[in-house]
């Protein structure tokens, strides 16, 4: 088995299980009933919000004279808001002093699909309020008490900033150094990929991995800071990549060269080593289910360091 890069393939209808119509006329029963509950939610509510022929409403509550107009392929941040119409917070993330979260603009860039459609809309800077469709937010997925089906959305978002890919590689360097050094951590070499990488256990014999080998390696995955491991290897079965072969991770052929039998590694991977800018998902609490489900093919959010570590099973 081969631990490969997937695509980043989201499958827009499909990807929250169980909410496919069994027809066309069911999909259009959801247009219609969405739309029609949202013209009255605005309505009872007194709102008066300009219509996106994608079937969302907006009001732009902050504007900007300064700001770069967001377009296609835009590495967004943003802070942002996520309410049911009927009041249930789902979501917020509105404290600017912390780091915004980013997302690609590109088509299945992000869930809620809304806010990366109205990015399209919105300049740096600038603020918008939101009032969508559940076609256009989580459809007929739920999940425990924080979203029910076909729950209409009230969100505000502030498109924060533009990040260049550049920017992102060392806004993610600076992420890292700032673990190690908040955390006392010592013994990693940081190569010019911006890969962080540490021998944490001795390997033993003389046989040394090398290009178009195959490692056989236990691994376990977290996102860089926290506890939880979102993939690890069965007990019982490790997997097996062929260093250089194409498709891997940059990360993992730099992680399994040039080591031994038991040896063990530990590396700090910015994410243009590693999964790249996958698709987002607010709010985080749901990613992992829809991975578990095979909704979303990458586990690892976008933009963002990861923390690996493996030990060497064996190399053949």
């Amino acid at each position: 088995m081969k631990f490969n890069q997937l695509p980043v393939l989201l499958i827009l209808t499909a990807m929250f299980v169980a909410c496919i119509p069994d027809t066309e006329s069911d999909y259009e029963r959801i247009v219609e009933r969405d739309n029609r509950l949202l013209q009255d939610y605005l309505e009872r509510n007194g709102i008066n919000a300009i219509e996106s022929p994608l079937g969302f409403y907006y009001q732009k509550t902050q504007s900007s004279d300064t700001g770069n107009q967001i377009v296609n392929n835009d590495i967004v941040g943003v802070y942002y808001e996520i309410r049911t119409t009927n009041g249930q917070m789902i979501e917020t993330y509105m404290d600017e002093s912390k780091l915004p979260r980013l997302y690609k603009h590109t088509d299945g860039g992000l869930i809620p699909r809304v806010i990366n459609f109205a990015s399209g809309i919105a300049k740096e800077g600038e603020t918008l309020r939101l009032f969508s469709p559940s076609y256009l937010a989580y459809s007929e997925y739920s999940f425990e008490q924080l979203i029910s089906e076909g729950a209409n959305l009230a969100i505000t978002v502030k498109y924060a900033r533009v990040y260049s890919e550049s920017a992102v590689k060392t806004l993610e360097r600076q992420i890292i150094e700032d673990y190690i050094e908040d955390n006392g951590i010592e013994g990693f070499e940081m190569l010019s990929s911006g890969i962080f990488i540490k021998v944490t256990g001795a390997g033993e014999g003389e046989l040394v991995s090398k290009a178009n080998d195959n490692v056989v390696f236990d691994f376990e995955l977290k996102q860089l800071g926290e506890s939880t491991v979102i993939s690890k290897s069965n007990e019982n079965s490790p997997l097996t990549t062929r260093i250089g072969a194409q498709g891997n991770l940059k990360f993992l052929d730099v992680a399994l060269r040039d080591v031994k039998v038991g040896q063990e590694v530990e590396v700090f991977v910015p994410s243009h080593e590693g999964f790249g800018g996958s698709t987002q998902i607010f709010p985080f609490a749901i990613r992992r289910d829809l991975f578990s489900r095979n909704a979303i093919s990458i586990a690892a959010r976008p933009f963002e360091p990861i923390h690996f570590k493996a030990k060497i099973k064996e190399i053949k």
